[in-house]
C-alpha cells in the first residue's frame, strides 16, 4: 500500500514560529508575575513543534503535548482561585465577610447552623444576685424591652461573631443618669485595629457613618450641623472618608474568633468550609448548565437523500430555497401552540446536546453537607439520628466539641455584659457587702495603679461591686431526662440539691411558683370556709339538723371567762377621776385647745397615749430640732430605672450617682475640643489618638476608690 504523502512544509515555518514565540513570551506574564508562574502558564498551551523530516503541518495534529505541571506552593490553590487568606490585609477581610454574610442569607445549612449557634445558648437567661433589689434593677436596665433589650441585642451579636467572625458592640452612656442608653453593632469594615506594646489591649479607631460625614461636609441642614458642632465638636476633624476616630475600649469591645493567635482581628468560622462550598457552587453550575441543555436543546436537521435512498440514479440535494423553507417551517412549529410539519423521509432531525440526563450528584452534595456540618461540630445523625448500620458513638467528640464550643461563647457573653454592669455599678455605688452581727459592712477589694504625675505604681484599696451573676441554661447535648433523673436520685441520696438548682432548666420560676402557691392555698381555705358557712345557713332556714361541727363553728354563744386557778385575784379597775389623777396616770385624756391647734408630725394623727411635738407661738419647730436633723442620714434619691421604695424605707444600696459624678468632675474633668477651621491648630489630644467627646470612656470610672469605708458602712445601716 502507498504511503500518502506528506503536506510540504512552509518555507518560512522557522520565521514564523520565532516570531509567535516572541509574542507569546511578551503577553504571557503579566505584571509582578514570578517566572514559575510565567512558565506555568505557557505550558498551559497545547505546544507545537514541527520536527525535521516528521510530523504534521499546520493544521494538522499537534505532535507533542506537554502536560501542566503545578508549582510546589501551599498557597498555589488559594490564588488562583482568588480565595482570601491574607488575614492582615484589610480589603480581603472585607471580601470575605461580604461573602459570608451572603452565604448566610443564602444558604439553607449555614443559615440553620449560625441560628442555632446564636440563639441556643441564650436560652434560661437571667439574672442571680444575693439581694433581690439588684437583680431587679438589673434585669429592668439589661433584659426589659424598654431598656437594653439583650435577649434581642445578644442575638444579633452572636449572628454577627458566627457569621464574620468578629463583633464590635458599641454602648453609649449616659452621664447624667449613670446608666446605658443605647448599644449598638457596628460594621467591621469601620473599625481599625492598632496593637500597642504597652497596653493590655490594642486602640480601636472607627469610621464616623455616612450621614453624619455628609452633614459635616456640606453643613446642611444648618440647626443640624450646629446642633452636632456644639455638642461634639471634635466630629469635624474626622470627616473625611478615610479618617478614623480613636473610640475608649470601655465604650466599644471586640468579640473575636480567635483562629489565628497572632492575628488582631477574628476570623469567621466559615472558612474552614469554604472550600467546600466553592466546589458546591461549582456543582450548582454544572447542573445548571445541564438543565439548560435539557430545556433549551440544540437541534441538528439534515435534508437530502443519496441515489440510494431515492432507487434512482441521481441523489437529491435541497437548495438554499428549500433550506430556508424547512427553516422557516421549524420556526413556525416552535412558536406554536399545536405544533406539527409535514415533509418526506429525506428530512433528519436529532438533538445534537442535550441528549444525556442529568447525572445524580446527590453523594457529591452529601459529601460537601457533611463538611459543612462538621465546620460547626455538627453531623447528620445528630440532627436526624442514626439509620441502619450507624452508630452514635462517632457523634460522641462531635457532641463534646458542640458543648465547648458554646459554654466558651456564654462566658464570652458573660465577660460582656459584666464589663457593660460594672460601669453602672460604679455610677450607682452598688457596693458588695457582708453581713456581720445584723449589720452590713462593704467589702474592699485591693487594685494595683500607676499614678499619673509620678508614674510609680502603688498599691489602693477600694470599695468591691455587686453586680448579678448572668445565669444561662447548661449547655449540654445529652437526654435532660436522664440528667434530671440523676438529680433526684441524689437528691434521694441524701445530698443536698436544692429545689432551683432542680428545676434550672425548666421554664419555672421558683419565687414566683411560691407566692403563687401560698395565693391559691389561702384563697382555697376561704372558700372552703365559705361552703361550710353556706351548709350551716341553709340548714338553720330550713329547720334541719346541723351537724355539731358546724354549730360550733359558726352558732353564736356566750365565751365564758377564763379563769386561772392560781391567779391571785386582783382588784378591779378603777375609773379615773378627772382633776383628781396626775397627768401621767391618764393617757386617754381629751386634748386640750392648745394641742388641737397644732400640727402633728406625723400628717396630723395622734397615737393614743402619745404626746405632741412641742411647738413654739407660731406654729413652727423650735431651732433646736433642725439642728439636731442636720447629723441625720438622708435617704438617696433612685435612678429611673430602679424601684422606688416607700418614702420611709431606706435604699442602702441605690445611692444616687452625683457624688461619683462630682469626684469625676473634680479628678478627670471634661476635655473640650473647639470647632476644627482652616487655620486653627489641631488640639494635642487629636494628634495623640485619643478618644474625647462622644467617643470617651465614662468618666466616673476609678472614682470609687475615693470614698471613705466608714462613710458606705454607715449609708448601709441606714
Amino acid at each position: 500500500m502507498a504511503q500518502k504523502p506528506r503536506p510540504a512544509q512552509p518555507k518560512n515555518f522557522d520565521a514564523e514560529q520565532s516570531r509567535i514565540d516572541r509574542l507569546f513570551r511578551r503577553f504571557s506574564s503579566s505584571p509582578g508575575e514570578s517566572g514559575e508562574e510565567a512558565e506555568m502558564r505557557k505550558n498551559r498551551r497545547v505546544s507545537r513543534k514541527v520536527a525535521a523530516g516528521g510530523g504534521g503541518g499546520v493544521g494538522s495534529n499537534p505532535s507533542v503535548s506537554f502536560a501542566t505541571v503545578r508549582p510546589r506552593d501551599p498557597l498555589f490553590y488559594w490564588r488562583q482561585n482568588n480565595l482570601p487568606f491574607q488575614f492582615d490585609d484589610p480589603e480581603q477581610m472585607a471580601k470575605m465577610r461580604a461573602y459570608c454574610r451572603l452565604l448566610y442569607i443564602s444558604h439553607p445549612i449555614v443559615g440553620s447552623c449560625v441560628d442555632i449557634y446564636s440563639k441556643y445558648p441564650l436560652l434560661g437567661l437571667k439574672m442571680s444576685c444575693k439581694d433581690d433589689r439588684l437583680t431587679e434593677f438589673y434585669t429592668d436596665h439589661f433584659l426589659s424591652k424598654d431598656g437594653l433589650d439583650y435577649r434581642k441585642f445578644l442575638i444579633d451579636l452572636g449572628r454577627e461573631y458566627w457569621t464574620v467572625g468578629e463583633a464590635w458592640p458599641l454602648g453609649t452612656f449616659n452621664e447624667d443618669l449613670g446608666v446605658w442608653d443605647d448599644e449598638e453593632l457596628l460594621n467591621p469594615d469601620d473599625v481599625e485595629v492598632q496593637p500597642s506594646p504597652f497596653l493590655r489591649e490594642p486602640r480601636f479607631l472607627i469610621r464616623l457613618p455616612s450621614t453624619m460625614r455628609e452633614l459635616i461636609r456640606t453643613r446642611q441642614p444648618a440647626w443640624e450641623y450646629e446642633k452636632l458642632v456644639q455638642a461634639y465638636p471634635e466630629l469635624t476633624y474626622y470627616a473625611d472618608d478615610n479618617a478614623r476616630m480613636p473610640v475608649s475600649n470601655t465604650l466599644l469591645r471586640q468579640m473575636k474568633f480567635e483562629a489565628d493567635t497572632f492575628n488582631k482581628r477574628g476570623v469567621p468560622l466559615l472558612y474552614r468550609a469554604m472550600r467546600s462550598l466553592m466546589q458546591e457552587e461549582m456543582l450548582n453550575a454544572a447542573v445548571d448548565s445541564i438543565a439548560d441543555r435539557l430545556y433549551t436543546p440544540l437541534i441538528h436537521a439534515k435534508l437530502g437523500a443519496s441515489a440510494a435512498d431515492l432507487g434512482t440514479q441521481v441523489p437529491w440535494i435541497p437548495t438554499l430555497d428549500d433550506l430556508a423553507d424547512f427553516e422557516e417551517a421549524v420556526d413556525a412549529a416552535l412558536a406554536g401552540d399545536f405544533r406539527i410539519i409535514m415533509t418526506h423521509f429525506a428530512v433528519e432531525m436529532e438533538s445534537v446536546l442535550g441528549k444525556e440526563d442529568i447525572p445524580d450528584l446527590s453523594p457529591d452534595f452529601e459529601r460537601i453537607e457533611g463538611r459543612v456540618l462538621q465546620t460547626f461540630g455538627l453531623s447528620k445523625t445528630m440532627l436526624a439520628g442514626a439509620s441502619s448500620g450507624e452508630t452514635y458513638a462517632a457523634d460522641a467528640l462531635n457532641r463534646d466539641l458542640v458543648t465547648q464550643m458554646l459554654t466558651n461563647y456564654q462566658e464570652m457573653i458573660s465577660a460582656h455584659y459584666r464589663e457593660r454592669a460594672l460601669v453602672v455599678a460604679e455610677a450607682q455605688e452598688h457596693f458588695d457587702y457582708e453581713e456581720r452581727g445584723g449589720k452590713r459592712y462593704v467589702k474592699m477589694e485591693e487594685v494595683y495603679e500607676i499614678d499619673e504625675e509620678s508614674g510609680e505604681g502603688r498599691i489602693v484599696e477600694q470599695p468591691k461591686l455587686l453586680i448579678p451573676d448572668l445565669k444561662f441554661r447548661t449547655m449540654s447535648l445529652q437526654d435532660e431526662a436522664a440528667q434530671n433523673e440523676f438529680f433526684e436520685a441524689l437528691r434521694e441520696a441524701g445530698v443536698p440539691i436544692s429545689m432551683k438548682t432542680r428545676l434550672h432548666n425548666v421554664a419555672i420560676d421558683f419565687d414566683d411558683e411560691i407566692e403563687k402557691s401560698r395565693e391559691e392555698a389561702v384563697e382555697l381555705a376561704v372558700q372552703e370556709q365559705e361552703t361550710r358557712k353556706a351548709i350551716y345557713v341553709a340548714l338553720r332556714d330550713k329547720g334541719l339538723p346541723i351537724p355539731d361541727d358546724l354549730k360550733k363553728d359558726f352558732e353564736a354563744r356566750a365565751l365564758p371567762e377564763a379563769q386561772d386557778p392560781n391567779q391571785v385575784p386582783t382588784a378591779p379597775l378603777r375609773i379615773p377621776l378627772l382633776g383628781m389623777d396626775p397627768v401621767t396616770s391618764q393617757p386617754t385624756l381629751a386634748p386640750t385647745m392648745q394641742d388641737l391647734q397644732s400640727t402633728p408630725a406625723n400628717g396630723g394623727v395622734v397615737e393614743p397615749g402619745s404626746v405632741p411635738e412641742p411647738v413654739d407661738a407660731d406654729g413652727q419647730r423650735p431651732p433646736e430640732s433642725d439642728e439636731q436633723r442636720e447629723d441625720m442620714p438622708k435617704q438617696s434619691s433612685l435612678s429611673p430605672y430602679a424601684q422606688r421604695p416607700a418614702p420611709d424605707e431606706p435604699t442602702g444600696l441605690f445611692q444616687r450617682h452625683e457624688r461619683i459624678r462630682s469626684l469625676a468632675n473634680a479628678h478627670k474633668p471634661k476635655v473640650l475640643v473647639p470647632v476644627a477651621e482652616e487655620d486653627a491648630e489641631i488640639p494635642e489630644a487629636i494628634q495623640r489618638k485619643e478618644a474625647v467627646g462622644l467617643y470617651q470612656g465614662p468618666r466616673h470610672l476609678g472614682m470609687r476608690r475615693h470614698l471613705q469605708e466608714e462613710e458606705i458602712n454607715e449609708e448601709l445601716q441606714v
